[in-house]
């Protein structure tokens, strides 16, 4: 069987799953790109499988691991990268938060926006997108990978995985998917299967869902770029990151602090 590296990647279409899909095809990883549209212009650029489908869907997600079957015979990485909260807000009547007056978002005590303004269903909708849709990835994945003995899962989860913010009034979702990957590592890892998250905090791609003034509390005084991200997530996909499971690798510039710093 030829051993060259396949990986799925899911939202490749754009953002931080098509930096991503070039991260990892400049490392010779072969790739099946599953997005709504079909990864049309990303596929073509790295050489991959473009297939259309819905990280919601269970039928959708095993036809992408049946499709890495079917071309490759094999899958060595699946990473998780579709859906933003204010995707999912868009949905919803959901009123827009008065301006906060510091430009803060790590605590401001003028925010104007009540957690409970939004609607149950949202919160069903954004747990089912952030929580669940990463889940169904690593279900579909695991017995092809428990087969082999071996494989490496990230899924992108978001700054508020480490710290929620009320500006992100959807973001402790992402406290639940770190919950699941945490229980599925220690499950999995004496499988040879490695499962980790990875929270970029204010990006390149999102620049326009944020005040331009936050960058001002990011000690490196940018936001991130979507290849950063990208690099990283083939880290800790590969043989380099080994030891590591279980994790969420916070990549924001220094913006959460831990150990009270």
């Amino acid at each position: 069987m030829d051993k060259q590296p396949v990986a799925i990647i899911t939202g490749a279409s754009g953002g931080l799953g098509s930096a991503t899909a070039r991260a990892l095809s400049e490392k010779g990883y072969r790739l099946i790109l599953m997005s709504r549209s079909g990864c049309v212009e990303i596929a073509r650029e790295t050489g991959g499988v473009g297939i259309a489908g819905s990280v919601l869907s269970d039928s959708d997600m095993d036809k992408a691991v049946q499709t890495a079957l079917d071309h490759y015979g094999r899958i060595d990485a699946a990473i998780f990268g579709a859906g933003r909260h204010s995707e999912v807000m868009k949905g919803y009547d959901v009123p827009a938060a008065p301006p906060a007056t510091g430009d803060s978002f790590s605590y401001d005590p003028h925010y104007g926006r009540d957690v409970f303004d939004i609607p149950w269903d949202a919160w069903h909708a954004d747990y089912d997108m952030m929580v669940l849709a990463p889940m169904r990835m690593i279900k579909a994945v695991l017995p092809q990978m428990k087969a082999q003995k071996n494989g490496a899962i990230v899924a992108i989860s978001g700054i508020e995985a480490a710290q929620p913010r009320l500006p992100f009034p959807l973001g402790p979702t992402r406290l639940a998917l770190q919950g699941f990957v945490k229980m599925l590592a220690d499950r999995h890892g004496r499988d040879g299967i490695r499962i980790n998250t990875i929270s970029p905090g204010l990006m390149e791609s999102a620049a326009s869902e944020f005040h331009p003034q936050w960058t001002d509390q990011v000690p490196m005084g940018r936001v991130g770029k979507c290849r950063e991200v990208g690099d990283t997530i083939a880290f800790l996909v590969s043989q380099s990151a080994g030891y590591i499971t279980g994790q969420c690798m916070t990549v924001d510039g220094g913006v959460n602090r831990p150990l009270g710093l």
